[in-house]
Order: C-alpha cells, then structure tokens, then sequence
C-alpha cells in the first residue's frame, strides 16, 4: 500500500479491459480540459484511448494512489512507429547513434488526475518515467501545447527533476505554430 499523497507506479506494454475501464476516467477527466486551450486535438476518442493502451510498443506508467485506485497515466513509446504523426526519419537523421540502438523514445501524454494534482502522484510518475530515460540512455522527444508549457510549465518541471539525478541536453527541435485569420468581407465595404 501506498502513503497518502504518494503513488504507487507500475509500467505494463499492454492492459487488460479492467485497467482500460478503470483509467479511461483518469485520462478524460485531465485531458477534456484541453478541448478548447489547444488548437490541436489532444483527447483520444475511447477506441483510440483503448487501442493505445493495448499497443505494446508504447509503455504505460500507471500511477494508483494509497487507495490502489487509478490516479496518473504516462504513456511512453518505445518505437516511435507506434506514434503516427511523429516522424521517425527527422529523429534517426538528427539522432543516428540513438536511432542505431533503437533509443529514441517518445512521451505520448503524462497525466494526473485533477483530484491527485496537489499530491505527489505527478512527481512519482515523473521519477519513474525519468528512471527509465536514464537507464536506457535515450533521446526523449514529446509535444506540448503551450498551454500546458506556459501554464502547467510540464517540461520544466521534467527536465528540472531530471537534472537532479542525470546529465541532459534539452532542446527545441521543432515549432509547430497554429494560425486563424477572420475574414470580415470585402475591403471598402
């Protein structure tokens, strides 16, 4: 069992209908948040959610609070093919000695749910996915909305938990910039 405000974090390749059932709530519950501060769709409609989480390419680091019920989720790709709009080529051309060993890994989504976010199930699902990052010696690559970067501030506190226990690089590699422009009509009118 697991002291109050800790987490318990296990990691499976694949979950069985019970633990799909049993986090599908965590994940809506951290991430319907999104629909309308990201421009890009970030929730999975529930056959996504349940084929990723069956996928055994990525790595699911599931976090149960000292109740054992479901309180974070981190999904971690081990084969960046498993992410289909990420490209595997732009990272083995930028990484080739990693992308050689296989050591390009990609984090999907990190959550906690918002009952749980005051306690310290986020930072145990950080140590845990950081441990296994440093263990593999990888490349880690992910996306974030700059909602989350500027608000949350996710990557900073990753990368600021990092530090404390391994030598890391961190850099941008990539911007993404979503536009609207309002046409009101024609000009003079």
């Amino acid at each position: 069992m697991t002291r109050p405000g800790r987490a318990q974090v296990s990691t499976s390749r694949t979950l069985s209908d019970d633990l799909i059932e049993a986090f599908w709530p965590t994940y809506l519950a951290a991430f319907e948040p999104l629909e309308t501060r990201a421009a890009a769709r970030h929730v999975l409609t529930r056959e996504e959610f349940e084929e990723e989480m069956r996928d055994e390419r990525i790595l699911k680091l599931l976090a149960r609070d000292h109740d054992g019920r479901a309180a974070g989720l981190t999904t971690l790709a081990t084969d960046l093919e498993a992410v289909p709009w990420i490209s595997s080529e732009f990272h083995a051309r930028r990484y080739p000695q990693h992308a050689a060993r296989r050591a390009i890994y990609y984090v999907g989504f990190t959550l906690a749910h918002p009952g749980h976010r005051r306690s310290l199930v986020f930072v145990d699902m950080l140590d845990a996915l950081i441990d296994i990052l440093v263990n593999d010696r990888v490349v880690c690559a992910y996306d974030i909305s700059r909602y989350n970067d500027e608000t949350l501030r996710f990557a900073e506190h990753l990368f600021a938990r990092a530090r404390r226990v391994s030598d890391l690089e961190v850099e941008r590699v990539d911007v993404q910039t979503y536009y609207a422009a309002t046409f009101h009509g024609p000009r003079g009118s």
